[in-house]
């Protein structure tokens, strides 16, 4: 179908030693009307079977004066080149002078038990046992789409993710649109990506009333490129080098700012410090 584009990156060579995992490292500056207003990382470690992974996700800027968050979540797991399945998923997150709130989800058998400090009600917006059946949290979601689970063939972009999060149950779907140029301000990326379209479906719980909210943005949209590496499930990662939604006050932006792969930085990309 002419949708899958030439890898834009490409990896220094690799000694000859053995290894039996991979790493994977980015981060992403955020931005609205061009103002910066925030930043995230990620950083994974997948191995042969299993895999970790933690991020952090914090406001700045202008915005910080009026809507101030930080978010930091983890989580472990196993993982096959057609699978994830998260064990504990943890995250500690605060928002505005908010005490902080943790959420801890148990995944047995694929069965999601959640613990949160302080405790909130989920009888006020439920997510029923069936709904959270084989779901995963929002790091695994993220480890499943940057790791390839699934993807290629007609799903160039990823396949659909169902998740939970402890509070909110929705699904994430990535659908190709089409190959463009891009080229990003930054200086990080200048070549060839797939252009895919994010649809985000609430399914049940928590409305997300966050300022972030991807519910108020009816269209979104990420380039995204393979970034080979060897030990990766699938033998190379799809990292998406910039995202952004169209909401009524104007474009909020991510936009890749460094990247590793296996410890380096793909040629040409800028590696975090």
């Amino acid at each position: 179908m002419g949708c899958l584009a030439s890898t834009a990156f490409s990896l220094p060579a690799e000694s000859e030693s053995v290894r039996t995992g991979s790493t994977l490292d980015i981060g992403y500056a955020i931005s609205f009307w061009s103002l910066p207003i925030g930043h995230a990382d990620y950083e994974g470690t997948l191995g042969v079977n299993a895999y970790s992974a933690k991020g952090h996700f914090e406001t700045g800027g202008v915005i910080g004066v009026f809507w101030k968050s930080v978010v930091d979540a983890t989580v472990d797991g196993s993982i096959g080149m057609a699978s994830i399945s998260p064990a504990v998923y943890d995250s500690h997150s605060q928002n505005h002078n908010r005490p902080m709130q943790r959420v801890n989800v148990k995944f047995q058998n694929g069965d999601p038990a959640t613990f949160a400090d302080p405790p909130y009600d989920m009888k006020r917006y439920p997510v029923s046992e069936v709904q959270k059946k084989g779901t995963v949290d929002p790091m695994s979601a993220l480890t499943s789409i940057f790791a390839g689970i699934n993807a290629g063939g007609d799903r160039p972009c990823g396949a659909d993710v169902h998740v939970f999060d402890g509070r909110r149950r929705y699904d994430l779907r990535l659908t190709y649109v089409k190959d463009e140029s891009v080229k990003l301000d930054n200086g990080v990326f200048n070549g060839t990506a797939r252009l895919c379209e994010i649809y985000y479906d609430a399914i049940a719980g928590y409305p997300q009333r966050d300022a972030l909210a991807w519910q108020t943005s009816p269209k979104m949209f990420a380039d995204v490129v393979d970034v080979p590496a060897a030990d990766a499930p699938n033998g190379h990662y799809i990292v998406p080098i910039k995202l952004w939604s169209v909401r009524t006050l104007g474009t909020m932006t991510v936009t890749l700012d460094s990247v590793k792969a296996d410890g380096v930085a793909p040629t040409g990309m800028i590696a975090k410090n």
